[in-house]
């Protein structure tokens, strides 16, 4: 560091070793010899006094920082004792007043700059402790007691100088309060942070303070905590939730606020059926007779209540639908008496229950009377109750079957949603759009909207557009034939759940088993089926949610069977023919109520009946998935089809050898055509292998 040789070896021995490697250390050794007199500079140089001797050298970078420090002039001492309260970053202006008793505070500065304690921050004008340590060892230096007061000057300061401001510095002055010990001052000004936190949507921060606020004021008040300000602060701490997309603990939140604000939702079973039946009967009134509904003008409380049970509404429904079906009942049953155009999101509440029986597979055609209803209520220029009409009527045609008729996902629409920071029906149309897109062999849009989603969590930090990403990246990867990238996925997916705590992707062990059964890690499948059927268990799930599990729980059955029937195990071939059957059943019930997998549904059902020698039976279900995968649009699907028809016809000894009319080999040049187009390298590689050698392996089996 220094160009000279003259400090003794055994000193220079003794800084190294003390400082372990830290060069911090020894430059502040280099410094406090400055400070002493012990190094002085000569014509260019340095050299060594006597003053050598009397050389002691501190065991910590705190010794040294605080040897050096003791070292100057009390006033500038004192100066930056103040100055390490403020914070390492520091206002010239609240400095100078807190620490008014000091002369020339400029020309200390200057010193304590020379001195490389402190450097100037030429773009904002403050100073900042050149290292944090520094910082912190002033600081640390100082009584409790006379902390305390410093801070307590630090927040008058802020309070007097930044007025105009005051909002810019609610966190700064939490914090300083926070260390005066005045909890009155800390809890006001935490709670201000907070609401300036979600007013900009700074979700981390707002969560930070309305956490801090709450745990503050359960403290102090102890049992006498009023129910309402607790409410307060459960209600904004499950908002700030909600917009980071932490859905799961934000429904926790909503619960406590929403039992003080609207009151505990009935448990019995006999109430609650009583109670549901009463707002399904509203419901109807409002939908079929609407002139008896909508009249009434909703208080302010009112809106509040209603916006807070939508979004606890919105967060249930990717976790329970059971529960989303009941609770969204109850509010409509509120909602339905009051004018719908005095609520922000009030044509989108009700347009909502066509997502809701779509999504369920209770009705489609009740969904359809719903969008049909509100179509001419809504607007492009009401950006939100726009939005959320074109997602429910997206999920209406995807899981209706109505594939047709999806309309390109619009990105401008995107940008005007996430302008008024509505993240989660932004997420949630992007992921609507991802999965349409992926149905119809469309993987260019699906990338963009990955890439969207991605965007969206780089930008607001909504862990559900992240947790979308995973999911509809995943699926477009498994569907390109990109297997390995499809499974890193999967890991990276489930390593951000337990990060972020946010809303666990639960499929991710479906796909994981699909992958594994692609090629050929059976055991491993089947152990991802099994963490995807305990996690399946615990939770209220919908046809949509569920039909990939049943598809690929048919996939590893087929393959289980396949195998078993090459090994020539009778008595087993019997066990896993009823298995495989059973799975059949379940997923043709689910494909009913959800057209996702329908055509793959049909194509499987087929599988089973031609490994069963049921090739008759099978070829009508392979007609059936033809007619629906045409009908639908399903490219990747259908691809899959007529490879897997073709491979079993040209390898069939028995007169059943056509498709629809179609030979063996034309079934796969139509597979070959559907493929080529949608650009899956993978699946032609395999189509390549199974003309040359017209045979057939379950493990290619897509």
């Amino acid at each position: 560091m220094l160009k000279t040789t003259a400090l003794p070896h055994a000193i220079t021995e003794q800084i190294i070793q003390r400082a372990g490697g830290n060069p911090f250390f020894i430059e502040e050794v280099v410094r406090s010899l400055f400070d002493q007199g012990i190094l002085v500079r000569r014509e260019g140089g340095f050299e060594v006094t006597k003053k050598v001797s009397t050389i002691s050298i501190p065991s910590t970078i705190a010794d040294v920082l605080m040897a050096r420090i003791d070292r100057l002039e009390e006033s500038t001492r004192h100066l930056l004792k103040v100055a390490s309260v403020i914070g390492r970053s520091f206002s010239y202006r609240i400095l100078s007043d807190v620490a008014s008793e000091v002369e020339d505070i400029p020309g200390k500065l200057d010193f304590l700059i020379e001195s490389q304690l402190l450097q100037p921050q030429e773009r904002t004008g403050e100073y900042l402790f050149k290292h944090a340590l520094a910082q912190e060892a002033v600081y640390e230096s100082l009584l409790p007691s006379r902390r305390r007061d410093l801070h307590l000057k630090v927040a008058h300061s802020i309070e007097n100088i930044f007025c105009a401001s005051l909002s810019e510095c609610y966190g700064m002055l939490a914090y300083h309060y926070s260390l005066a010990e005045d909890q009155q001052k800390t809890e006001e000004y935490l709670i201000k942070a907070g609401e300036e936190a979600l007013r900009s949507a700074a979700s981390d921060e707002a969560l930070h303070y309305y956490e801090e606020a709450l745990q503050l004021y359960l403290k102090k008040s102890g049992p006498n905590a009023d129910p309402e300000k607790v409410a307060m602060l459960e209600k904004n701490i499950a908002l700030a939730l909600y917009n980071r997309g932490q859905h799961q603990e934000a429904i926790k939140y909503f619960d406590k606020a929403l039992d003080c604000y609207w009151g505990k939702l009935p448990k019995g079973v006999v109430f609650v059926a009583i109670k549901l039946l009463s707002a399904f009967l509203h419901f109807l009134i409002a939908l079929y007779l609407p002139s008896l509904k909508f009249r009434k003008t909703p208080t302010e409380q009112d809106i509040e209540i209603v916006d807070l049970f939508f979004k606890k509404i919105n967060s249930i429904s990717l976790r329970n639908a059971k529960r989303f079906f009941i609770e969204y009942f109850y509010l409509f049953r509120f909602i339905s008496s009051f004018d719908l155009r005095k609520f922000r999101e009030g044509h989108g509440i009700f347009v909502a229950s066509s997502a809701f029986f779509a999504y369920s597979g209770i009705s489609f055609a009740l969904s359809r009377k719903v969008l049909d209803a509100v179509r001419n209520s809504v607007s492009h220029s009401d950006v939100i109750n726009y939005t959320m009409y074109e997602i429910c009527e997206t999920v209406n045609h995807f899981l209706g079957g109505n594939w047709k008729a999806l309309k390109d996902y619009d990105d401008e629409l995107i940008d005007r949603i996430c302008r008024i920071g509505e993240i989660y029906y932004a997420s949630q149309y992007l992921f609507w759009h991802g999965i349409g897109s992926i149905s119809q062999g469309a993987f260019d849009k699906a990338s963009a909207i990955v890439s969207r989603l991605h965007d969206l969590f780089e930008v607001y930090g909504n862990g559900l557009s992240e947790v979308f990403k995973y999911e509809v990246n995943t699926c477009l990867l498994i569907e390109s034939g990109k297997l390995d990238d499809a499974m890193i996925e999967c890991e990276k997916g489930i390593a951000f759940g337990q990060k972020a705590r946010s809303n666990f992707w639960w499929g991710v062990h479906t796909h994981q088993a699909g992958i594994y059964i692609m090629t050929g890690a059976i055991q491993k499948a089947r152990e991802c089926l099994e963490q995807a059927d305990r996690i399946r268990l615990q939770m209220e799930t919908a046809p949509f949610q569920v039909s990939y599990y049943f598809k690929t729980r048919l996939e590893f059955d087929l393959y289980r069977l396949k195998e078993s029937m090459k090994g020539g195990n009778r008595a087993e071939v019997h066990v896993l023919t009823r298995k495989a059957f059973k799975s059949v059943k379940l997923l043709q019930k689910v494909a009913q109520k959800a057209a996702y997998h329908r055509t793959d549904t049909y194509r499987l059902t087929g599988s089973y009946y031609w490994t069963t020698n049921g090739q008759r039976r099978a070829l009508r279900w392979w007609h059936k998935a033809v007619q629906e995968g045409e009908r639908l649009g399903a490219r990747p699907q259908l691809a899959r089809l007529y490879f897997e028809a073709g491979r079993c016809l040209l390898e069939s000894k028995r007169k059943h050898t056509e498709l629809d009319g179609l030979k063996g080999e034309e079934c796969l040049e139509k597979a070959r055509v559907l493929f080529e187009e949608m650009r899956v390298e993978s699946a032609l590689k395999d189509l390549g292998r199974a003309v040359e050698t017209r045979g057939f392996d379950g493990r290619q089996d897509r």
